[in-house]
């Protein structure tokens, strides 16, 4: 394990490219994070989780067998509308 590993958290200085400066910079003047950054570790936090979500399998979905419970497919299909809606907003917010 590296010496860093173990830190709780890090110090870190990094140029950015202009592009990504100024999509973080709009945030911040649209009050969505209070400096930029807050906004480099909110973004950075918020990719972290969407790689890892894309990582694990979906461990509720139901398989489509003939035999499986229609209980379980309303709640698969309504798991499903949550997590489109939620994606939709989460993209609506960006």
């Amino acid at each position: 394990m590296e010496p860093s590993e173990n830190v709780q958290s890090k110090q870190v200085g990094v140029r950015l490219p202009g592009h990504l400066y100024r999509w973080l910079r709009v945030k911040v003047d649209a009050g969505e994070y209070s400096n930029m950054a807050q906004s480099v570790i909110g973004e950075l936090t918020k990719a972290k989780a969407l790689e890892e979500q894309r990582r694990e399998p979906a461990a509720y979905a139901v398989r489509e067998e003939p035999e499986s419970d229609p209980l379980l497919r309303l709640v698969d299909e309504r798991l499903d509308a949550l997590r489109r809606e939620l994606h939709g907003e989460i993209e609506r917010r960006r």
